[in-house]
């Protein structure tokens, strides 16, 4: 089936007189876990190294499951003089913390015990760190002294023993699991997909500023929203035009990450 010039206007006048957004979602968190590794002088006395990981997970629970938690060393606790580090969460002490997924944010203290003036080190892998979110470490005074986004380095040294508490602040990463095309979010890629495209695009029509998952309309994934998306959707439903990349027809994460987003997965 061609379609011709005057058949695309038909069309598009047909989709000016359709209403066919549909609502939003609630916003759901994507899974993430982040690994600190913690060190002090190692091969001199007082030296050594702790692997802290706190992290959040679909299903799991807020208190310790064996094989998903692990509980810090009960022999290094308050007053020990020996080099120790944990996270301390619900007066609980660990070295591995994983919770269920939730939307706010979410504060884990890390006590550092330092071996009488020897600086620790902290270091992580930031490219590790999800792209949506926000993930810092801070001090215990709101930032005043240290904040750092893990995100833009992978390591300090603290070498002031008066920082014996920093804050890991999380704002959970938004979960991307999304159907290429279906830009309503409604689990079809259809005409009412390209209606919200070009919805949002000319602001004919409805409001969108529900919008959550800009990724997903970009059908045709040169990483950009645009004119092109409807155009590759139009034909590639009524003109036998290739299909979308993945992920479709069924939902997935992208194949080609770029700088769109999706705040939103799918049931």
């Amino acid at each position: 089936m061609k379609i011709s010039i005057h058949s695309h206007i038909s069309l598009f006048a047909l989709i000016a007189s359709m209403s066919l957004w549909t609502a939003s979602s609630p916003l759901l968190s994507q899974d993430f876990e982040v690994s600190l590794e913690i060190s002090s002088s190692l091969g001199s006395v007082g030296g050594g190294l702790t692997n802290l990981e706190f992290g959040m997970s679909e299903g799991a629970s807020d208190g310790f499951v064996p094989g998903e938690d692990e509980y810090a060393n009960p022999t290094s606790g308050a007053g020990s003089s020996e080099f120790h580090a944990w996270i301390d969460l619900d007066g609980d002490n660990w070295t591995r913390c994983i919770l269920s997924s939730q939307e706010s944010d979410t504060f884990a203290v890390i006590s550092l015990g330092f071996y009488q003036t020897n600086p620790i080190f902290l270091q992580w892998n930031s490219v590790d760190i999800p792209e949506t979110g926000n993930f810092r470490l801070e001090d215990a005074f709101g930032g005043s002294f240290l904040s750092i986004d893990l995100r833009e380095q992978n390591s300090i040294l603290i070498d002031n023993i008066a920082l014996t508490t920093l804050i890991l602040r999380v704002t959970p990463p938004f979960a991307e699991d999304f159907i290429r095309g279906d830009f309503n979010q409604d689990q079809t890629v259809n005409l009412a997909d390209t209606v919200a495209t070009l919805e949002h695009l000319f602001g004919f029509f409805q409001s969108t500023d529900n919008l959550t998952c800009p990724k997903a309309g970009d059908i045709n994934d040169d990483g950009d929203l645009n004119i092109s998306d409807p155009i590759f959707a139009l034909a590639h439903l009524f003109n036998g035009a290739p299909a979308p990349g993945a992920p479709f027809p069924t939902c997935g994460k992208d194949t080609t990450p770029d700088g769109l987003l999706c705040q939103q997965n799918c049931p």
